[in-house]
């Protein structure tokens, strides 16, 4: 993902005497008001029952609404979509859109344009030229306000669209659009990357507002422990507010679990990305085993099993220490976990060569496994590297050229940069050497989750390579059993 647009929050202790406690809890909202617009209303029948109901949640709830769910179950591409659609047609409500990372802003402009290319003349967008991909460009606010003589041809040019879409640094840098362009509904993307801080002032200026987001995947960013960001107040445990480095939408999911606050939730559980052999061990592992496929026909392209008599003929040498039993069948596995050996180093070292050679005889070999399926090979939508090091990356992208390979047809990155992404094939490269590098690997949540591990996994579409030494990465018990998982299903 491209990089956050701002810095770690300092989360020292918060003054306790603003904002309100009561803007804190969520039996704060009014549980009675509903808008009633919705009457009548027939969701898109491109929806499934599920997002359809949910819809149907979103649109009449006025206060605050959390819409939860897991990897590919469609939170932007459709639900995003949907409600913004819905507004536009349906509403005289001006929309503000907001997500933590510019590659998270892009992907509500991606959501938003395959309404239809009309999309272009109702939102703008707020931020530089330097974050925002180049076919959004020309929906940058301040390449229009340039073009402005009088303040009345600002406020023109600024009220002539009804969605603006921000991150929320960028936004708050710009807050006095507020009172020059006023907002009633608010929709935050990605909302479990987002502190209290960063949202709790804002929130007070909107009718309503959707919070979209998934907790079990990447968390916000905080640079301190928990030692200084553990909440010991009796008041403040009361409504879950228990450490600062958790999440607003975390907190609010809480609080609606436990109080029974169906109307201020809504969970989606199909997801259309995975194949079901890779949604599997996150669905055991991340999700209690509540994740369901988009369709549970056994002919339906998530249940098919790859093609068992399309074998790369055409393969380069099997590189020093990696051992495949029938390397031709590779493409038959869909997950897989490959054993590093150790290798001379320093032991904190952040690069892994044997590694990056592995990961370019992989590439190799998927190219040519979609080249003898008949496939079209898609340069940066195809396949996509993820590694925890920025010297990985380099390392990995100087052995891709060695091998006369572009490195720029793949995104090699980080795996905070891969959240909201999906590729058909994902290789990781672990690139651990101790134990000690694991805590770096590892992002655990409150329930003990491994947030990093599941975003990494449900990238993929179609098959995940994971590469690390096997006896490092088994000192984590979440690694050790995604690795009994791989023996097993092999």
């Amino acid at each position: 993902m491209a990089a956050p647009d701002m810095a770690a929050p300092d989360m020292a202790a918060p003054d306790m005497a603003a904002p309100d406690m009561a803007a804190l809890d969520m039996t704060a909202l009014d549980m009675t008001a509903l808008d009633m617009t919705a009457d009548g209303y027939a969701p898109p029948p491109t929806l499934t029952s599920e997002q359809a109901g949910l819809l149907q949640k979103m649109i009449v709830q006025q206060g605050c609404f959390l819409l939860w769910g897991p990897p590919g179950t469609g939170k932007t591409s459709v639900m995003l979509r949907s409600y913004v659609q819905w507004a536009l047609d349906n509403t005289n409500d001006n929309l503000l859109l907001m997500a933590y990372t510019n590659r998270a802003v892009d992907e509500m402009c991606e959501a938003l344009e395959s309404i239809g290319s009309h999309m272009r003349s109702h939102y703008w967008r707020i931020g530089s030229r330097f974050g925002t991909a180049e076919r959004f460009q020309e929906q940058l606010l301040s390449r229009q306000v340039t073009k402005a003589d009088t303040r009345a041809d600002l406020l023109e040019t600024l009220r002539s669209r009804r969605i603006v879409l921000s991150t929320v640094a960028s936004f708050a840098q710009n807050s006095a659009l507020l009172a020059l362009h006023p907002f009633q509904r608010l929709v935050v993307d990605e909302a479990s990357q987002l502190l209290e801080p960063q949202l709790l002032g804002l929130l007070t200026h909107f009718r309503t507002a959707v919070l979209i987001g998934d907790h079990r995947q990447l968390p916000a960013v905080v640079s301190q422990n928990t030692e200084t960001t553990r909440i010991n107040d009796p008041d403040l445990e009361k409504i879950g507010l228990l450490d600062m480095r958790d999440s607003y939408f975390e907190r609010l999911y809480r609080r609606c679990r436990a109080l029974g606050l169906h109307d201020h939730l809504g969970l989606l559980s199909r997801q259309g990305r995975m194949h079901a052999d890779l949604m599997d061990f996150p669905n055991r592992h991340f999700y209690d085993g509540a994740l369901l496929t988009l369709n549970e026909l056994p002919t339906h392209p998530q249940y098919l099993p790859p093609p068992q008599d399309a074998w790369p003929v055409k393969l380069p040498p099997l590189p020093e220490g990696l051992h495949l039993f029938q390397p031709s069948q590779l493409g038959c596995r869909r997950v897989l976990f490959l054993d590093t050996p150790p290798e001379p180093g320093p032991p904190g070292a952040k690069t892994s060569r044997r590694e990056a050679t592995w990961v370019s005889w992989l590439v190799s070999y998927f190219q040519e496994w979609y080249r003898v399926q008949g496939k079209p090979w898609v340069p940066g939508q195809s396949l996509g590297i993820i590694t925890p090091w920025r010297a990985q990356i380099a390392q990995i992208r100087q052995t891709l050229l060695e091998a006369d390979m572009d490195p720029d047809a793949f995104t090699i990155d980080t795996v905070e940069r891969y959240q909201g992404g999906a590729r058909d094939v994902i290789i990781v490269s672990c690139c651990v050497h101790n134990s000690q590098q694991m805590q770096s690997l590892v992002s655990l949540s409150t329930e003990g989750i491994d947030r990093k591990l599941n975003v990494a996994l449900t990238r993929a579409r179609e098959h995940v390579v994971v590469l690390g030494n096997a006896s490092v990465l088994s000192t984590d018990e979440r690694y050790r059993s995604f690795i009994d998982f791989c023996r097993l299903v092999g």
